[in-house]
């Protein structure tokens, strides 16, 4: 049943999302949050049951052999295993909805890209060059925070 839903809510771009969350809520930010946030559940559900799906089987065995319940399992066996690539998987969203952001903002859906268009039509490159390079910018620091992070947690 979940991986229904997960494939039904991946089937729907965030382009399309964004431009139905416009028409009910109107322009600007409200429309594009929700719209990155339903197309986040499609893949980080794709990826995290992925994950769980690929952990040692060896270690459930070993930890259910001392006596422990399924959640005890779970939690001490599946998601200590499964951790590292959680944290990578919510991070790489984290930086997918940055750029997607930029493209939601150039239909109306508020955001770091209304500002990118409106500059570009005025030909203000100056400022379409600050803010291409402020989305480099924040990619790159969610990207070493990702690296960071999955060396703490291993």
């Amino acid at each position: 049943m979940f991986r229904v839903v997960v494939v039904l809510v991946r089937g729907v771009p965030e382009l399309v999302l964004a431009i139905v969350f416009v028409v009910i809520t109107g322009l600007g930010a409200v429309a594009g949050a929700p719209a990155l946030g339903v197309g986040a559940v499609g893949l980080l559900g794709k990826l995290v049951a992925d994950s769980l799906e690929e952990v040692d089987p060896g270690v459930e065995a070993a930890v259910r052999a001392t006596g422990a319940g399924r959640w005890q399992v779970f939690c001490s066996a599946t998601l200590a295993q499964a951790a590292p690539a959680f944290v990578g998987h919510v991070l790489y969203q984290l930086d997918v909805n940055i750029r997607s952001a930029t493209l939601l903002g150039i239909v109306g859906a508020g955001g770091i890209g209304f500002d990118l268009l409106n500059a570009a039509r005025v030909l203000d490159f100056g400022v379409v060059t600050t803010v291409l390079l402020r989305v480099c910018a924040t990619v790159l620091a969610v990207e070493l925070l990702a690296v960071w992070l999955r060396r703490v947690v291993r």
